[in-house]
């Protein structure tokens, strides 16, 4: 079986244990997903299930957004509700002072991950250095919030809505809500609602795929990809797709639109073939899918 999973994850589970729980119930060998969604969290996670696993390294460099809520007051081990409380702060802050530092986040930023975050020191996972106690540094990194907006304030929770680049840690803007506004912060809870053309209007629980079945949920590999223009091969140059060779442009029945490093492309009966990048004045086929 090949194709995209839109699966609605639910919280308190990792998106490792929801892809085991996949590749048990029907047998699949090779699943991965795109881009981790931590344990508290709900919603839109991206499992790419046989060949469409070519295509997660893309669908992982897709924007998302997400809702959730922050509460003030108090600071925990992991950024989340899921942490011991390490320290708590009187709720001196107003909602006009929320309001003001939270549109500061706006823009491109640096943020610091989680301690207890998958990113990599030296090799190895934070969050298990952080569990066995090592002391250890993880780099700033640059992210883009592309919007950012307040849905209520209630305090001591904050609740929002945020377009973001990947690599963005929600928590991590928990955190430093509450360290800007000097009174802690962490989050309470978050729910993803898209992963680039990936939204939570159209994704499934792993009840809803019991019922419908693979063939009613696994989606085609070019669903991540309808961002990139397409092009279409006659006979000839579908044969030459299956051996990875260069498409010529005499053998284009419908030649790309607008101007792109990497295309769709099909034959005349609309089977999505290849992912291709212009190389050598044709059409190089570098991720195939027949």
């Amino acid at each position: 079986m090949n194709g995209i999973i839109n699966l609605l994850k639910p919280p308190g589970i990792s998106s490792a244990r929801a892809i085991n729980r996949i590749k048990k119930r029907w047998n699949w060998k090779k699943v991965g997903h795109t881009g981790t969604l931590d344990p508290l969290a709900a919603g839109v996670l991206p499992i790419c299930v046989g060949k469409a696993t070519k295509v997660a390294s893309l669908i992982l460099l897709e924007d998302k957004t997400y809702w959730g809520e922050i509460v003030l007051g108090e600071e925990r081990e992991t950024d989340d509700a899921n942490g011991e409380v390490t320290a708590r702060y009187p709720l001196d802050c107003t909602e006009d002072d929320v309001s003001r530092e939270l549109k500061k986040f706006s823009g491109s930023i640096t943020q610091t991950p989680p301690r207890i975050s998958a990113v990599k020191i030296d090799g190895e996972r934070a969050y298990r250095r952080s569990r066995r106690g090592e002391d250890f540094s993880i780099s700033p990194r640059e992210v883009t919030i592309f919007a950012l907006r307040l849905l209520e304030i209630d305090l001591p929770r904050v609740r929002f809505w945020v377009h973001c680049s990947k690599g963005t840690y929600i928590r991590s803007i928990a955190r430093d809500l509450g360290g800007a506004l000097g009174v802690g912060g962490y989050l309470n809870f978050l729910i993803r609602t898209s992963t680039g053309p990936f939204k939570i209007r159209d994704s499934l629980s792993f009840e809803e795929m019991e019922k419908v079945g693979p063939s009613k949920f696994l989606l085609s590999p070019d669903t991540a990809l309808t961002h990139l223009p397409s092009i279409v091969v006659d006979q000839k140059g579908r044969e030459k797709v299956s051996f990875g060779q260069l498409i010529n442009e005499d053998e284009l029945l419908v030649t790309p639109e607008g101007q792109s490093d990497l295309f769709r492309l099909y034959d005349n009966e609309n089977n999505f073939l290849a992912l291709c990048r212009v190389k050598d004045g044709g059409y190089h086929p570098f991720k195939v899918f027949l």
